[in-house]
């Protein structure tokens, strides 16, 4: 399960390095954005939907308080990560891209960086809570 997360996340990874490889670019590609966006926004909501079932949901059920502090921060914080991207996505139009690429190209930098540090502190401090759950469940099983 953990693994599946992981790779969904190197996916991610890989569309959010692409993204900006596009926003590199000193001309923009609109098209190339645009689509980039709508499969990253794809992915990310079909992997929030995931994790919130495989990680939030069994640790906050785990009757383990640490995990279940630990899954109450992440989640809140999870929470607004979908909305964030959806607002970048909504308040950058294809039109509005052309004509401030210094600043879509910023806010691109400023949001992968985000989603790469979520994505850093989930593996490391989240993901790890939840094998323990599991091993523990396992093991009373």
């Amino acid at each position: 399960m953990i693994e599946g997360l992981c790779a969904e996340h190197r996916a991610l990874e890989a569309q959010a390095a692409r993204l900006l490889q596009i926003v590199s670019a000193s001309v923009p590609d609109a098209a190339a954005v645009a689509v980039m966006r709508w499969q990253m926004a794809q992915a990310l909501r079909d992997h929030c939907s995931r994790e919130d079932q495989l990680v939030y949901d069994r640790l906050l059920s785990s009757g383990d308080a640490v995990a279940t502090d630990l899954a109450w921060s992440y989640r809140q914080e999870h929470g607004l990560l979908g909305p964030a991207f959806a607002n970048y996505m909504a308040a950058w139009p294809v039109g509005r891209i052309a004509h401030e690429w210094e600043r879509f190209r910023a806010e691109t930098r400023i949001l992968m960086a985000d989603l790469a540090e979520r994505i850093a502190r989930e593996e490391q401090v989240l993901y790890p809570h939840v094998e323990r759950v599991i091993a523990r469940q396992r093991a009373a099983a």
